[in-house]
């Protein structure tokens, strides 16, 4: 079985339930597996390729949905490139994996550099003669012949910074046979399932459309993350299930308790990601009610590494858990000889089983370093307790040592952010000549509230200490993000670092 077979089997069973809606347009089962079908057949006729290498660049829409079901459907090898992006990191994405077409929107044609390769414009007239509508109707009733094994490369995504050579991480078909039967085994979805998408489904928003579709569930398309319009939209489409990184999930708290909105029919509001506040996560409880979950993986382990249903988060404790380990994952922290530690003892997140990856596109090198006996090395510090649950700390090469002190920025982090007013705090080290390393930090105030950086070292320093207390605090309009919406810790700390040169020369 491979993963169209997902979609292919609910078509089967409801093929007039309706599968996606975007806006006022719906479209059902049976229609969108025969579009999926007709645009594989087109793509392979039209590339010549058994199984071509197919990018997408687009929004969230039902054009895109259908051309990345096409993809599963010509057992084509995946490219999901996020428009948020740079064109220098788009067109260097590009570059690197060569795919035999790119289907784009319209909109975003001016984003990349012009390819030699086929394009496809997903929302072109159908006099244009790049239209994907041409393709399918070309196409219509044909099926794509193609064969593979479960451990061939379904996609390469891209993961990494923006600087360097980009580094795709192949993921196998059966990588994502995995994550789908492990998110429908964690989570229950069921038909009466209606998953908002509204982060890009070329990323983490992305791995819940199968698992949803595979139950005979409806999926609601969006690309405004505004949280009015978020929050009317989950209101308005009674929503059940979505899945948003902690900064989304932050504006939607603000905005439902300023005008709260009928949600009664939400039992999935999954965080994940990036690192949260346990104080704001307490707080959307407190908005929301017992509907918070989380997953945490990574791109070489995608999504469901391990999960949290809302009664496991209940509790201060559990608050700062992401949960058991995946139904279907080997999760272990182990130390730096490989050997596997007892409950609660700190060390090194590490994976191994078939959620993962199949190693870096064309290095080698990469993928030995972080593929050892076995065993992926996520690069992450946590522990498992004695009940199963997993903590993250910290990026190992995130941690700040201070005056021969260990300080885990997560615990700062968490610290800082149960202060009123910190909508979102970052903290890292900076070279000190005293301290070796000295802790600071840089956060965003919450709209209406006030606080200076001497108020919040004082309120961390009665939470969490002087040793971990921030030497510094920069406070600033707006947190540097990636085009997922995650705050970027070390560019936060080039400007601190710049930021500290203009008082130090000022002073």
């Amino acid at each position: 079985m491979f993963p169209i077979d997902f979609l292919r089997h609910a078509a089967l069973a409801t093929p007039d339930a309706i599968a996606v809606v975007d806006g006022v347009r719906t479209c059902t089962y049976a229609a969108l597996v025969e579009r999926c079908e007709a645009l594989a057949a087109g793509l392979q006729a039209t590339t010549g390729k058994h199984r071509p290498t197919v990018a997408l660049l687009g929004p969230n829409s039902i054009e895109m949905l259908v051309a990345l079901m096409a993809v599963h459907a010509g057992g084509a090898v995946l490219v999901p490139l996020n428009g948020r992006n740079a064109k220098g990191e788009l067109d260097a994405q590009i570059r690197r994996v060569r795919p035999d077409v790119l289907v784009v929107h319209k909109a975003y044609l001016d984003m990349f550099t012009p390819i030699e390769k086929v394009v496809v414009v997903a929302d072109a007239d159908s006099g244009d003669p790049r239209a994907m509508a041409l393709l399918e109707a070309g196409y219509r009733g044909q099926r794509a012949n193609w064969q593979a094994e479960l451990g061939d490369m379904n996609a390469i995504k891209f993961t990494g910074g923006s600087s360097g050579v980009p580094k795709g991480v192949m993921q196998s078909f059966r990588s994502l046979n995995t994550l789908v039967s492990s998110v429908v085994m964690a989570f229950e979805f069921d038909a009466s399932d209606r998953y908002l998408c509204v982060a890009p489904m070329t990323h983490g928003a992305g791995a819940l459309l199968l698992p949803t579709l595979a139950r005979g569930g409806c999926i609601i398309l969006t690309s405004d993350a505004k949280p009015p319009l978020v929050l009317d939209l989950m209101e308005r489409e009674r929503t059940t299930s979505t899945w948003m990184p902690p900064t989304m999930l932050y504006g939607l708290i603000d905005e439902q308790k300023a005008r709260p909105r009928d949600l009664r029919g939400l039992t999935h509001l999954i965080w994940g990601g990036a690192a949260a506040s346990p104080a704001r996560l307490r707080e959307a409880q407190e908005v929301f009610g017992p509907v918070i979950e989380t997953v945490f993986g990574q791109t070489e382990a995608p999504l469901i590494l391990s999960f949290g249903r809302a009664w496991d988060l209940v509790g201060d404790k559990r608050i700062n858990s992401v949960g058991r380990v995946g139904p279907l994952a080997d999760v272990a922290v182990l130390d730096p000889s490989g050997r596997r530690l007892e409950a609660n003892q700190l060390g090194e997140i590490c994976a191994r089983g078939d959620l993962l990856m199949n190693g870096y596109f064309e290095m080698e090198n990469e993928t030995a370093s972080t593929i050892r006996n076995g065993w992926l090395h996520t690069g992450d510090i946590g522990l498992i307790d004695e009940a199963g649950f997993l903590y993250l700390k910290d990026r190992i090469r995130d941690v700040v040592i201070s005056g021969g002190f260990n300080v885990y920025p997560s615990d700062v982090e968490a610290a800082i952010a149960q202060h009123p007013a910190v909508s979102e705090v970052v903290v890292f080290g900076v070279p000190d000549d005293y301290w070796g390393e000295r802790v600071e930090a840089a956060l965003e105030l919450r709209a209406g509230h006030s606080a200076t950086p001497e108020q919040l070292i004082t309120f961390c320093k009665d939470v969490v200490g002087s040793v971990k207390s921030p030497k510094r605090i920069h406070i600033v309009e707006t947190l540097p993000r990636s085009p997922v919406g995650k705050v970027l810790r070390r560019e936060a700390r080039v400007e601190a670092l710049t930021r500290n040169t203009a008082l130090e020369t000022n002073a």
